[in-house]
């Protein structure tokens, strides 16, 4: 039996997505602005997990098919869309501090053959961070504090055509060190690593047990994107 994969961009959403930061960009080029009091900064970042930690994508969305094919016929099996957001934007308190809210938004919807239904999760989280700018020549390092809360959503079918769900509130910490490298006065590439610690808090009812339980898990994350500074009054 031989099993393909294929997976397939959603594109309209991701030209929104590259015109949106094609435009701050164009906005930033006309702009003089610094890590001082006063100036904006708008920010998206993936995360990437090497032990642990939460890992999302980078501003993205996509479909994926699964499919078995044994030589005679094809037979669709699984569809799955899938979702990432982290954009951050903050403000320059004094010079070189930003402080400034985080938004998480991610998740995925499944369909599979052999089930009713769709499995679907989602999670939707707020919160501030603040960053600390320490300027050098060519490079600029920081120290950055971040801290989300927000809520999942798990989804599944059961027989009948009816479904359940999983409700659960879950926080992210993240402490890291990194670098921002200009790549125009207006426009730095940064790239930073540290540790980043998850807590999901699960109802017993939902799996039919007497106690309230937690997942936690812990572990170095590198995280990298892209920063725009921009004057407060563009």
């Amino acid at each position: 039996m031989k099993y393909i994969e294929e997976v397939y961009l959603i594109i309209p959403t991701m030209k929104k997505t590259f015109l949106f930061i094609t435009s701050l960009c164009l906005v930033a080029a006309n702009a003089v602005a610094q890590p001082d009091k006063g100036n904006l900064m708008f920010n998206v970042t993936s995360t990437l997990p090497l032990r642990g930690g939460w890992g999302s994508e980078l501003m993205s969305t996509a479909f994926s098919k699964t499919k078995y094919n044994n030589g005679s016929s094809t037979e669709d099996v699984n569809n799955k869309t899938t979702y990432n957001l982290l954009p951050k934007a903050g403000y320059f308190i004094m010079d070189n501090l930003v402080a400034g809210l985080e938004v998480l938004v991610s998740g995925y919807t499944e369909e599979n053959t052999y089930a009713e239904g769709k499995y679907s999760e989602s999670l939707l989280g707020f919160g501030p961070f603040v960053r600390y700018y320490y300027p050098l020549e060519k490079l600029t390092p920081f120290a950055e504090l971040e801290t989300l809360f927000g809520r999942y959503l798990y989804k599944w079918p059961t027989s009948g055509g009816t479904y359940e769900e999983e409700k659960d509130n879950f926080i992210l910490i993240g402490a890291f060190l990194g670098a921002a490298i200009p790549l125009t006065e207006k426009v730095t590439f940064d790239i930073q690593a540290g540790y980043l610690y998850t807590s999901f808090s699960f109802s017993g009812e939902v799996f039919g047990e007497g106690e309230d339980y937690k997942e936690i898990t812990g572990g170095v994350g590198i995280k990298m994107g892209f920063t725009i500074y921009l004057p407060s009054n563009f």
